[in-house]
């Protein structure tokens, strides 16, 4: 798996694990008789989430679940969003694109339709696939959501986001009944936006840093 820190201070990080398994009891993707099992992909991206407030080097904040991540997989220090702004940089990761090349410079600009999208791809490789999203940015009226089996982009009346603890609990229940077969799974996160209001106990043990406290809440 790798871990990817990116040192602009707008725009997604982007946490990727390659599984041979995923979840208590799920065994690996069956070997195929032209070579090993195919692993399962998790793909965790993190709104706003500055390089020096995630991972073990950070100072002044705790992540010790995103440091775990770092000490089992490859970690790079040099990892740049192609643009500061959620729905194009996502839209570079999914497509493989530059903004230039799939069109979207920016928020509520849908993806043109003729750019496939590694979630197509996976499925028609016989992935299931399933993406779980935390912002209004990233709804499916947005092109993002092609190729996912499941595209969660359900929000709380009158909230345009949901909170990392929301979204995780559904990411878990859909992985609860997970087919056996290979799986592409995004999970995306955006707390820590202006205004920062963490949760407590996060709240109270970084009162002079609130930004930080969104991070090690989101951990």
């Amino acid at each position: 798996m790798a871990l990817g820190r990116r040192a602009a201070r707008a725009g997604p990080l982007t946490l990727l694990a390659l599984l041979a398994s995923c979840g208590a009891g799920q065994a690996p993707a069956p070997a195929s008789r032209n070579g090993p099992a195919r692993p399962w992909v998790l793909l965790v991206t993190l709104d706003t989430t500055r390089a020096d407030a995630i991972g073990p080097e950070a100072p002044g904040v705790e992540t010790p679940a995103f440091d775990a991540l770092a000490r089992r997989g490859r970690y790079f220090r040099q990892a740049y969003a192609t643009v500061p702004e959620t729905l194009p940089s996502h839209a570079s990761m999914l497509t493989g694109l530059y903004p230039a090349g799939h069109g979207v410079h920016e928020n509520a600009r849908p993806l043109p339709r003729d750019h496939p999208l590694l979630a197509e791809r996976l499925q028609q490789a016989g992935y299931q696939t399933a993406a779980f999203v935390s912002s209004f940015v990233l709804a499916r009226r947005f092109g993002l959501a092609r190729g996912f089996d499941v595209y969660d982009d359900a929000l709380p009346p009158g909230r345009a986001e949901r909170s990392a603890t929301e979204t995780t609990e559904q990411a878990l229940a859909y992985l609860a009944h997970a087919a056996a077969q290979p799986l592409l799974l995004w999970v995306h996160y955006y707390d820590p936006h202006h205004p920062y209001t963490p949760p407590e106990p996060f709240l109270s043990r970084y009162g002079k840093n609130p930004y930080l406290g969104e991070v090690a809440a989101m951990d």
